[in-house]
């Protein structure tokens, strides 16, 4: 059913919950893994600031590097066929969506984030707008401190 999987994964508690999740479904299927940090561009706010130093976006490089391979190690110590990229200073959503694309995956793997609603509808939310841009289907992965709190 589910061949190729995309991780959104930025080493967060969510992403971190989400991947472990998504290991269990890969495995399943025997699925190949891509995992795909993204560093979002960098807010108005910030530009407005004044310039920003040469080495910027490779201290970002680097840490999303380091991320990244954290996560593919887990992966490949599941047993699973994983590979990974980062998209610099993208839009979220845009940048899996286009990677899910160009790798023909059939689902997409995010973490939720619970934030308030005047949050979300100020920062809008990756989830959501993946859901009019992927082209294949998109699994929404809660905090596993919710599904606590929720028993």
């Amino acid at each position: 059913m589910f061949q190729t999987i995309v991780f959104a994964y930025d080493g967060s508690a969510e992403c971190r919950d989400a991947l472990e999740e998504g290991i269990a479904l890969a495995s399943r299927f025997n699925a190949r893994c891509h995992l795909l940090a993204v560093v979002p561009p960098l807010s108005p706010y910030i530009l407005a600031a004044g310039p920003l130093s040469e080495d910027l976006s490779e201290k970002d490089r680097a840490y999303f590097s380091a991320i990244l391979e954290k996560g593919l190690a887990r992966l490949r110590e599941a047993g699973l066929d994983a590979a990974g990229s980062i998209s610099m200073w993208e839009d979220p959503a845009e940048a899996i969506g286009a990677v899910a694309g160009k790798i023909k995956a059939d689902l997409v793997i995010v973490g939720h984030r619970r934030r308030s609603a005047l949050d979300r509808w100020w920062r809008g939310s990756v989830g959501h707008s993946l859901i009019d841009q992927l082209p294949c289907s998109l699994f929404v992965s809660m905090p596993r401190e919710a599904a606590n709190h929720s028993s």
